[in-house]
């Protein structure tokens, strides 16, 4: 009977050997949502980022926050997406409230955009998507708008580009579809890495000329 138990326990532990092996991402991805809200957000390394309009939550230096990165961007992880939603709503929350009292009004929630082509191929906008789930968190004090901020033409992928090759490849690529809905607001861009800053500096001319009067951004890591 002992040997019984031992060959059982063993091929347990085969198992879950070779699970982890198979699929090693989504059981880091399990282990991080164990984690209470509050308590994950602590675990993970804030961004050294300072810069004005520029709010980032964590380092990407960090391998956590990269494989939160790509199982939001590319494995459209609904459960972690949800869980990294409240961080940002929680971070917009505290520049609203700030935009309010000092510019007078609210300020407006919109996702970096995709072309058609890119969305297409993808299946999804991640940044959408994200924007969908503050909104459920938020729906009487966030204002969004998915369709505001557009991409007017294809792009090459930005992350094996230099810095000016990024500013060059993103350059006069976005447009407002309808100017009047941010004429004189504040606009808040909310994309999932800041890297060179180049699609964010494209976003915020296409925003400030077509009438808005302050663009932040604001991302997951850098």
């Amino acid at each position: 009977m002992k040997i019984l138990i031992t060959l059982t326990n063993w091929w347990k532990s085969l198992v879950v050997s070779i699970q982890n092996l198979l699929a090693p991402e989504d059981v880091k991805i399990q282990k991080l949502l164990d984690f209470p809200l509050g308590v994950l957000r602590d675990l993970l390394p804030k961004s050294p980022v300072y810069i004005k309009d520029i709010f980032v939550l964590f380092d990407y230096q960090n391998k956590i926050v990269r494989l939160i990165i790509k199982s939001i961007k590319y494995k459209n992880n609904a459960n972690l997406r949800r869980r990294i939603a409240t961080y940002l709503y929680e971070e917009i929350v505290d520049i609203s409230s700030e935009v309010t009292l000092f510019e007078g009004s609210t300020p407006l929630l919109v996702p970096m955009p995709m072309s058609k082509k890119e969305k297409r191929n993808r299946g999804f906008n991640q940044c959408e998507e994200l924007v969908r789930e503050i909104k459920k968190i938020g729906e009487s004090n966030i204002e969004v708008s998915y369709n505001t901020l557009k991409k007017m033409r294809e792009t090459k992928r930005q992350t094996k580009l230099s810095r000016e090759e990024r500013e060059e490849n993103v350059k006069n690529s976005m447009s407002v579809s309808n100017s009047s809905e941010i004429k004189n607001r504040v606009v808040i861009v909310l994309d999932d890495v800041y890297t060179t800053g180049a699609s964010f500096s494209e976003a915020r001319r296409a925003l400030l000329a077509s009438g808005a009067r302050r663009i932040i951004g604001i991302f997951i890591a850098h």
